[in-house]
This record gives structure tokens, C-alpha cells and sequence, in this order.
């Protein structure tokens, strides 16, 4: 009786123990699952951010050059093209928090708790 007691235990054990590892091995795919979606848009974010950069800059240039054979001057034409940017940069600067920091949090808390995520529910 006693050694079918304590050998009941030791397999209630085992399974405790499986159970356990199985958990971690649940939360570990998943962390890894969320990381990789994690990674793999921040990489596919950056090479649009540097394509959009180049098709930016050459616009610029072409704004620059357009408006330096209106005015005739190109350096005045570039000196006005930048000052415009340096305007949409202070105003950028400004409302960074509004722009950029509300939306980089909500994003964060989606990737980290998406079962909590709003868009799911219909």
C-alpha cells in the first residue's frame, strides 16, 4: 500500500515536472515568435526608411534646382530648400511627443500583450 502511495507520487510528480517544462517551452517559442515579428519589421521598417530617404533626397534636389532656375540663383534656391526643411524639422521637434512617442507606445504594448489587442475583437 505505502509503495503504491509513493510510487502514485513519484509519477504525479513526473507529470508535474513535464507539465512545467512544457509551459517554459510554450513561453519560450512564444517569446521567440514575438521577437522575430519584432526584428523582422524593424528590418523591413529600415530598408523602406532608407529607400524613402533616397526618393526624398533626390526630390529635394530636383525642388532645389527648379526653384534656383526660377529665381535664378541655385544657391538661393538651395538656401530656400533647406530652410523649409529646417522649418519642418523645428515643427517636427516640437510635436514629436504627440507624433511619434503615443504611437511608438501603443505599438509596444501591442507586440508585448496581444491579447489585449483591440483590432482582434469582432
Amino acid at each position: 500500500m505505502k509503495e503504491n502511495i509513493t510510487r502514485e507520487l513519484e509519477d504525479i510528480k513526473k507529470e508535474v515536472e513535464e507539465y512545467v517544462q512544457l509551459r517554459i517551452d510554450l513561453t519560450k517559442l512564444h517569446i521567440a515568435g514575438e521577437l522575430s515579428r519584432f526584428f523582422s519589421g524593424i528590418m523591413a521598417k529600415t530598408v523602406l526608411l532608407y529607400l524613402f530617404f533616397f526618393v526624398f533626397m533626390f526630390f529635394s534636389l530636383a525642388a532645389a534646382v527648379l526653384l534656383g532656375e526660377q529665381i535664378g540663383s541655385y544657391a538661393l534656391g538651395f538656401i530656400l530648400t533647406g530652410m523649409l526643411f529646417l522649418v519642418v524639422a523645428i515643427i517636427f521637434w516640437t510635436l514629436r511627443k504627440k507624433i511619434i512617442e503615443r504611437h511608438v507606445v501603443q505599438r509596444f504594448i501591442e507586440l508585448m500583450f496581444p491579447k489585449f489587442n483591440n483590432d482582434d475583437e469582432e
